[in-house]
């Protein structure tokens, strides 16, 4: 496993902020870095939530780590994907489609148009290729 680990991007923000404390023996540095007193909020639950996340962290001080993409939502009605949510106007081109940052924000949307889905943008196409 050589390749770069995908940390959500506050996680990698925050390592960023820590890099000059850093010694390049792994198990170290994820003590050094777990006693820091600004590991707070999202950073601290995601690092001491799960024994797995700590593994994720010490592989990504080995092999490098890259922000997560963002996540990025869209509305589904059939072929067509939702370009405008203004007008509620479809499209069958996926890159106009409209992008919602919240998943619940486009349940939403789905719910008051009372048709469609909501898709991950991310994924979408790529079960295709």
């Amino acid at each position: 496993m050589n390749e770069k680990v995908k940390l959500p991007k506050f996680v990698c923000d925050w390592l960023d902020q820590h890099k000059e404390e850093l010694c390049g023996y792994p198990m170290t540095d994820v003590s050094k870095l777990s006693k820091e007193r600004d590991i707070v909020g999202d950073v601290k639950f995601w690092l001491l939530s799960d024994t797995n996340t700590q593994w994720k962290l010490i592989d990504a001080l080995r092999y490098g780590y890259e922000a997560e993409p963002e996540p990025r939502w869209g509305i589904k009605a059939g072929n067509y994907y939702m370009n405008d949510a203004c007008h509620d106007s479809f499209s069958n081109d996926i890159d106009e489609g409209f992008v919602f940052y919240n998943k619940s924000a486009a349940e939403g949307r789905v719910d008051m148009l009372g048709f469609g889905e909501v898709v991950d943008l991310n994924k979408v196409g790529k079960a295709d290729d």
